[in-house]
């Protein structure tokens, strides 16, 4: 894989992290970020690698939902949060950071309803504001 590439994916999974967790916490941050990493290790209909599992329509509503107010949100160069989120999306892809939510595939906030796959055989965690779920958990990671 070119260096470019790895630096697209790098920058795509902080800004992912930087929309969907940066008030959250240093370890929700962490959380979504390892959710999305689960999701490529055990590819499926949402995609088999960072750009696609990030991309995939309705996935993230912060990269893809017209109506999310994120999805026009960008962070600039003297943003602490965006550094913080480059750092821990560089761990979770180096492997250098525990993951706090071991197989969880999907979460939800908590300032929305439950959706219908949040169902409790399949809760992993909650993280701040976050409630993580294994949804695939025919598939483990």
């Amino acid at each position: 894989m070119s260096p470019a590439i790895k630096a697209y994916q790098l920058v795509l999974l902080a800004l992912v992290i930087w929309r969907e967790a940066r008030g959250a916490g240093f370890k929700a941050m962490i959380a979504v970020g390892y959710s999305i990493m689960n999701r490529v290790k055990k590819p499926s209909w949402w995609g088999n690698s960072l750009v696609s599992v990030i991309t995939k329509k309705w996935q993230y509503s912060s990269m893809a939902a017209p109506n999310d107010p994120q999805l026009i949100l960008y962070p600039q160069e003297n943003d602490g949060t965006f550094a913080q989120c480059l750092e821990i999306a560089q761990w979770i892809i180096n492997g250098n950071v525990d993951n706090p939510v071991v197989g969880a595939d999907s979460y939800y906030d908590d300032s929305i309803s439950a959706p219908k796959w949040a169902t409790k055989d399949c809760f992993v965690a909650k993280i701040a504001n976050l409630n993580f779920y294994n949804v695939d958990k025919d598939v483990e990671v």
